[in-house]
Parts: C-alpha cells; structure tokens; sequence
C-alpha cells in the first residue's frame, strides 16, 4: 500500500514537473520582441541548445525572421492584422517547441561511477541527448551481437 502511494506520489510530480516545463515560453510576445531575440541568438551560439541540430537551429533563425519582418518597427503584436498575428503565433509556438526540447536535451547530467579496475569513482558527465544515443548504441550492439552468435550455432 505504502509503495504504491510512494509511486502515485513520484508519478504526480513527474507529471507537474513535466507540464511546468512545457509553460515556460522561451519567447513571450508580451514582452520586447527585439531583446527576447537577441537573447535567443546568443543562447544558439552557445553551450545552452549545445543537442540542436542545424536543420532545427536554422529553422528558429527563419522564424524568428519571419516574425521580425511581421512587427516590423511596432513591437505589439495586436496592431496586426489577423493573418499576421495568427502567423506570428505560430512561428512563437514553432521556436518555443524547438528550443524547450534542445534545452532538455542539452541538460548536463553527472553520475558517479566506478571505473573498472578502481574503487575510485569519477564523475561521468553527459547531456540526456548523448545518454540516450549511448543506451541505443548499446542495445543495437546487443541486438547485433545475439543474431551473430544465432547465425554461427546453425
């Protein structure tokens, strides 16, 4: 009974943790769209979206292009018109997308792990992104391994 209280407990965290996440905007048209892009040009060129590829990173750039070109020299979204503004909106909802999941991606995580042959253990530090290409890596290699072993018994 305990257990599974822990669990439902754990899983709701999980769940709000998770749509918290995804409520944080990382460009809010409520504010100066000028140096929210700014900001986002210089995050692309650093470490922050290091797990994005080009094709992701060019596609912000274009939208965030796109929505320049929109507001032109007015900042505020509701002097246009409604074409306008629902395009806006959505090149806004493209590039929060894409950066929210670069972001998550690109998050470093550090373990302590024993290396072979030593008691010491030593940090072992990995974006989720590289974590989780290692583990497919992995299974494929294992995966692979089995149907050789398979082919060489018949």
């Amino acid at each position: 009974m305990k257990k599974r209280m822990l669990t439902g407990l754990l899983l709701a965290f999980a769940v709000s943790g998770a749509a918290w996440a995804q409520d944080k905007s990382v460009i809010d048209l409520n504010h100066s769209f000028a140096e929210q892009r700014k900001t986002v040009m210089a995050d692309l060129e650093s470490d922050k979206y290091r797990e994005i590829s080009l094709e992701q990173k060019s596609s912000v750039v274009a939208a965030l292009n796109r929505i320049q070109a929109k507001l032109g020299s007015a900042d505020d979204v509701s002097r246009l018109h409604e074409n306008d503004r629902v395009a806006v909106m959505n090149d806004q909802s493209q590039i929060n997308t894409i950066l929210t999941q670069a972001a998550a991606d690109s998050r470093l995580v550090c373990r302590r792990e024993k290396t072979i042959g030593s008691n010491l253990p030593q940090n072992n530090c990995l974006t989720v992104a590289e974590r989780a290409r290692l583990k497919l890596r992995a299974q494929d290699d294992t995966v692979r391994a089995q149907q050789r072993i398979g082919q060489s018994q018949k």
